[in-house]
């Protein structure tokens, strides 16, 4: 079940009316369902896997137990470890540890010796980087004293099985989130509406930008062989567009699925492609991970307060690692240590000035975020090849391959038209120009763009069913 099925469409106002005319008694009612529902979302897809969820749940709820009450620091560390190598032992079993018996195998090639190694087809369980790293937000909060534990197991259970943010994030935070469930979720009408109208905008720059631009971006690249360089520098444009579509449309959806729960999840996007640094750039997307890589590796690391040359490690390793967060792939590792790299550049360029670069709407942020928009596109043309190879092809192509794109307007029209109102949308939002629609104050014009919203999903939207990009992360 994807939050665009037609499956979900049924789920979640079921969920919805069970969950406020039910069990609103008390929280431990709502917790409960809520747990219960999360699994049956997750069952779902695939009920074996429930089994993961559960483990990484339980064990991170009770060593957080057992290291809050040591007195030893020493062996407070060592329980720390001891989760953090169960669940991400778990992580890297079924998400790395193929590629890693390949790059055993590549460097011992390189060497010119041959290994003949076989490796067994495992199956990635959806979800599990962003339910594991939420857990252990919650041992790592409670290790460094952040938060105290809970022994309310219950309200633990729901906030890591969430099914909102289960699959694709955003990535829940003890510090943040977990309080919600200690108490009584309150319905709100207003509040209620408002996360229809984030749902809804969601599922239409996914349903009618993401997805109708993936049918061309797909096309093209299962073909490269048969394209021109500049074709495959417009699709690789468009796959730049298609991401943040996809994954901000995920994002509000699930945003607005847990307000509609009660539940505030964290904010994912702010309008990234606006950024005029790389380095802003990732103050505004995924968020959420961001802030995750910041406060339990960055830092830890020492962050900015070192030597300018182990800063200059600290960035480019953290994020290596968050491109293999993303994937075992050697596309994924170079996809992240470009950002690094161009995040240290532009810190020797600007120097302290990079914090505070005026956001007004000049000439010279424009040239700032077409610069960043472009490096930003290329870093991602690593990211959706299947191979360096195939990556390097691309970006010679590009460069070296001139000609007449491939166009299908039957294709683009209504991609564009959708990705023109998204755009529109984010400028007045970006700048604070008054364009309110779908929150109007005028209830007439808020049901009536709803409802041409919902006729133009209907309409021109892909309605198949497409996954969203991040769930194979």
């Amino acid at each position: 079940m994807t939050l665009t099925s037609f499956a979900y469409l049924f789920f979640m106002p079921v969920i919805f009316v069970l969950y406020w005319l039910i069990f609103k008694r008390d929280k431990n009612w709502q917790n409960a369902f809520l747990l219960l529902s999360s699994l049956v979302f997750y069952a779902w897809w695939d009920w074996r896997f429930m089994a993961l969820l559960l483990f990484t749940a339980g064990t991170s709820f009770f060593f957080g137990k057992l290291i809050a009450e040591s007195d030893s620091e020493k062996r407070r560390k060592g329980l720390l470890v001891t989760v953090l190598l169960l669940n991400l032992g778990i992580l890297v079993y079924y998400k790395y540890l193929g590629f890693f018996i390949q790059s055993f195998v590549d460097m011992f090639s390189l060497a010119g010796i041959e290994l003949s190694v076989s490796t067994l087809k495992i199956v990635l369980p959806v979800g599990i980087s962003f339910y594991t790293f939420a857990a252990l937000s919650y041992d790592i909060d409670i290790y460094q004293r952040k938060v105290e534990p809970t022994k309310d197991w219950l309200a633990y259970f729901a906030f890591v099985t969430f099914f909102p943010s289960l699959l694709s994030g955003p990535i829940s935070r003890a510090t943040k989130q977990l309080p919600q469930y200690f108490q009584k979720r309150e319905f709100s009408y207003d509040i209620s509406i408002a996360a229809c109208r984030m749902i809804l905008w969601g599922a239409f720059i996914k349903l009618c930008v993401a997805d109708t631009l993936g049918v061309y971006i797909d096309t093209i690249y299962a073909n490269m062989d048969k394209h021109n360089g500049t074709t495959l520098f417009l699709a690789q444009l468009l796959y730049t567009v298609q991401i943040y579509a996809d994954f901000a449309g995920y994002s509000f959806m699930a945003i607005g699925s847990g307000k509609l729960l009660g539940i505030n999840l964290l904010d994912n996007f702010n309008r990234p492609y606006f950024a005029k640094t790389v380095t802003e750039f990732w103050r505004r997307w995924h968020i959420s991970l961001t802030t995750w890589f910041r406060d339990y590796i960055y830092f830890p690391m020492g962050g900015n307060r070192v030597s300018k040359l182990r800063w200059m490690f600290n960035t480019v390793v953290v994020f290596v690692i968050s491109g293999l967060w993303h994937g075992a792939a050697y596309t994924f590792l170079i996809w992240g240590a470009l950002h690094g790299i161009v995040m240290v550049i532009e810190r020797q360029l600007y120097g302290d000035k990079i914090k505070n670069l005026t956001s007004k709407f000049t000439l010279p942020n424009l040239v700032r975020m077409f610069i960043t928009f472009n490096l930003v596109s290329i870093a991602w043309i690593f990211f959706r090849q299947n191979s360096v190879a195939d990556a390097v092809h691309v970006i010679k192509s590009m460069f070296t391959d001139f000609g007449k794109p491939y166009i299908n307007m039957q294709m683009f029209a209504p991609a564009f038209i959708a990705l023109a109102i998204m755009w529109l949308k984010d400028l007045a939002d970006e700048y604070g120009w008054r364009l309110k629609l779908l929150n109007n104050d005028r209830m007439a014009v808020r049901f009536v763009t709803a409802l041409l919203l919902i006729c133009y999903i209907l309409l021109c939207g892909e309605l198949d069913g497409n996954l969203f990009i991040y769930f194979q992360f």
